[in-house]
């Protein structure tokens, strides 16, 4: 079947030729004739590579693929890096045909107003159910929908908010088109009649997919082959890595921890120094420089960065969560230009870009989780990771090799993985946490309500298709709001109250604004702490927070123990011992942004934590929305703190003290230049009034001119907003007097 044959607008076609799409592959011929441009609701169940990405595409072209009148399509993803991935392969074709595409993937608190001028919209599933709990009119609007990644809603984290958000969607848009993707489901025929969908299975593949497993240098494919490896370095997931790049192929290795990513990626660089042979085959010769000088040009991360590009040189490099984003992303280019002939990366690479290799290896099939130790890791991720071998157009085959050290392991690895079956989808939507917030998002949305109109909005659930409707868990829970204060509840009518539909809006865990307020309550004073503010912020189930060193978990539990009984929480009555260790953690952590807060150098920061530029990013993003949301909380309880809680939402975010919190808001202007201005005398926006753009730059070196003007012109608005409203103060200042004179 070719594009030309397609029931398309003759424009949509004509675009998606001239983008080298010319003959469908069989998954996409698939779901055309599953009705997919007939408004059919679909469920697309085939491996990495196969065409998915155009499957989404063609439903959206099927109602925007002409210029004019036509409702709004939304896609939505778990990650980030898939929204704007794809978002790039959207906008190429759809702004050609008059169509206008939007992006947005944070800022729980508001609903962007470009979003409802655009003809597709592109989210991730927690942006997805923000826009649904402000009520955005332009959900009401959508026809089709597309849901990326379908399996997550198995996810224990994110699941529940995608299968909450799907049912709310299907109940409120009747007859909207469902397309959803995912490399691997088993049981894909129930979610497909939950979706009421129909369903499109393949195992097609553009580039032929071989298992096996390496054992005592020889590796056991899956159809009874075997090939014998050489051993180059006598490490097996080293060699079963070479092997592939001997024969002209780029190999991915996945390792369990971000230390086995670094450990490995430094053996293999030592061997390369000591032996001609390896050498040879990772030499990137020149090509490596252009992405060597890309991290030595940077002034952060300076220790860092000289590891990745010294690896980098030799044509090896690592890829984890730790990571600063533009290191993930010289890493990525690096590997797409063949620089990098073996990259070792943790498995969440697997889960975002697509970044294939000739060979995988997956250096073992278990995993470290807090609390549980290791344990194997469920097929259908081994299969995740499997998926990104084999690279269209340059691979004769993709290679996925599992690194057993017994034969026990080998045949567990063979049974048990390579020819086993991924895990059945199964919803995890009755997790309290997860209760507790989709059941106040749902209260909130309808106003007043019984419990049983509340409950029937999770009929529409993958939940209610595989156990029955949760009825008496919302039941259960709109109690425990009622005891939070976020939700009345008198007999069966249930009502958010103002306090709760902001909890809700603001897109935090009830159980985290309920701790927020019953801390504020006993820190009644305009400027509280900030430990004490930052720690109510991390002591929370939205925090991301980083693990102390042991020999200092019983030292800060006992303080730990202290402050929450301070705060007005009962250690060991109301917070049980399991609260009180992530105490202990959130001190911790406070510890370090409270460095961060005071202007710390990044680089001195991560030393003295022992932790990487990606995990101090993840804590100061998350705790900043945090802060901002208790800031909210604040105004809305008239709390004295409120406004010095809008500057800490500041000082997180940049990592500044109070002085700098007008000078960090203007453009271009980070951490450092903020504080290099407020020494040189210009200690707010008004004070930069007499610069120009050339002497601005020049006072900040490496700013730029066109940086410099945006500053300036931000400053000099900042500094005019003052103005009215301090004359707009002594305005009401003035008739007061009057009034007070008159009425005495």
């Amino acid at each position: 079947m070719r594009v030309e044959e397609l029931a398309l607008p003759v424009e949509a076609k004509r675009v998606l030729l001239e983008h080298g799409y010319s003959e469908l592959f069989p998954p996409q011929r698939e779901a055309v004739r599953a009705g997919l441009l007939e408004g059919r609701s679909i469920v697309v169940a085939s491996p990495t590579g196969s065409g998915k990405s155009l499957i989404a595409l063609l439903a959206a072209l099927r109602v925007l693929g002409e210029p004019g009148e036509g409702c709004r399509v939304v896609y939505a993803a778990p990650l980030r890096s898939l929204v704007y991935e794809r978002a790039g392969e959207w906008r190429s074709i759809l702004e050609k045909l008059g169509r206008r595409v939007a992006v947005s993937t944070g800022d729980y608190d508001r609903v962007e107003p470009w979003l409802g001028e655009a003809d597709a919209v592109m989210v991730t599933y927690e942006k997805l159910d923000s826009l649904l709990r402000h009520g955005a009119g332009l959900l009401a609007e959508v026809c089709v929908f597309i849901v990326d990644e379908i399996h997550y809603v198995g996810d224990a984290r994110r699941g529940p908010v995608l299968e909450t958000v799907i049912a709310r969607l299907m109940a409120m848009n009747d007859g909207m088109q469902v397309v959803a993707l995912s490399a691997t489901i088993s049981n894909a025929g129930e979610i497909a009649a939950w979706l009421g969908a129909r369903l499109v299975e393949s195992s097609w593949r553009p580039v032929r997919l071989r298992e096996g497993v390496f054992n005592n240098y020889v590796v056991e494919w899956s159809d009874g082959e075997e090939t014998r490896v050489e051993k180059r370095t006598r490490n097996p997931t080293l060699d079963a890595a070479l092997d592939a790049v001997a024969g002209g192929g780029q190999a991915l290795i996945f390792v369990n921890s971000r230390r086995k990513a670094v450990e490995l990626a430094e053996k293999l660089a030592a061997a390369a120094a000591s032996n001609g042979e390896v050498r040879r085959l990772l030499d990137p010769g020149g090509a490596a420089e252009p992405y060597v000088e890309e991290l030595r040009g940077r002034h952060e991360h300076r220790e860092l960065n000289e590891k990745l590009a010294r690896l980098l040189g030799m044509g090896v490099g690592f890829h984890h969560a730790g990571l600063a984003s533009y290191q993930r992303d010289v890493v990525e280019k690096a590997f797409r230009a063949r620089v990098l002939r073996v990259l070792v990366a943790t498995p969440t690479l697997a889960a975002g870009v697509n970044l294939p290799a000739r060979r995988v290896v997956v250096d073992t099939l278990y995993r470290f989780r807090s609390g549980r130790g290791s344990e194997p890791i469920k097929v259908s991720e081994y299969k995740q990771l499997a998926g990104r071998a084999g690279r269209p157009g340059l691979d004769p085959v993709g290679e996925a090799v599992i690194i057993a050290r017994t034969w026990e392991q080998a045949w567990e690895a063979l049974v048990g993985y390579v020819k086993g079956e991924p895990e059945p989808i199964v919803s995890k939507l009755v997790s309290e946490a997860a209760l507790r917030s989709q059941v106040l998002a749902v209260v909130s949305s309808l106003g007043v309500a019984t419990v049983s109109e509340v409950a029937s909005v999770f009929e529409r659930t993958l939940y209610a298709v595989q156990v029955g409707p949760p009825f008496e868990e919302v039941d259960r829970i709109t109690w425990v709001l009622d005891e939070y204060g976020f939700v009345s509840r008198v007999g069966d009518v249930v009502e958010a109250t103002e306090t709760g539909r902001r909890v809700a809006e603001l897109y935090i865990d009830p159980l985290t604004g309920y701790r927020m307020l019953r801390g504020l309550e006993a820190l009644r004073a305009e400027r509280p702490p900030i430990e004490r503010l930052l720690f109510l912020s991390l002591w929370s189930p939205d925090a991301t927070r980083i693990r102390p060193p042991r020999g200092l978990h019983l030292a800060l539990e006992m303080e730990a123990e202290q402050l929450l009984e301070d705060l007005g929480f009962k250690p060991y009555e109301e917070v049980g011992e399991a609260d009180i260790a992530v105490a202990a953690e959130a001190l911790y952590t406070a510890d370090m942004l409270l460095d961060w807060v005071m202007e710390k150098p990044e680089d001195a920061i991560l030393a003295k934590y022992g932790i990487d530029p990606g995990d101090l990013r993840a804590v100061v993003e998350t705790t900043n929305w945090l802060v901002y949301s208790m800031a909210q909380l604040a105004r809305i309880t008239g709390h004295p703190a409120a406004t010095y809680l809008d500057k800490l939402t500041v000082m997180v975010k940049h990592g500044v003290q109070e002085e700098l919190v007008e000078l960090v808001k203007l453009p271009g202007i980070g951490r450092v230049r903020a504080r290099r201005l407020y020494e040189a005398g210009y200690r707010n926006p008004g004070d930069l009034a007499g610069l120009s753009p050339e002497q601005l730059a020049s006072l900040l070196r490496g700013l730029g001119e066109e940086r410099a003007r945006q500053a300036l012109v931000e400053a000099q608005r900042t500094a005019t907003k003052r103005e009215t409203a301090s004359q707009a103060g002594a305005q009401r200042k003035r008739q007061r007097s009057i009034l007070d004179y008159l009425g005495g």
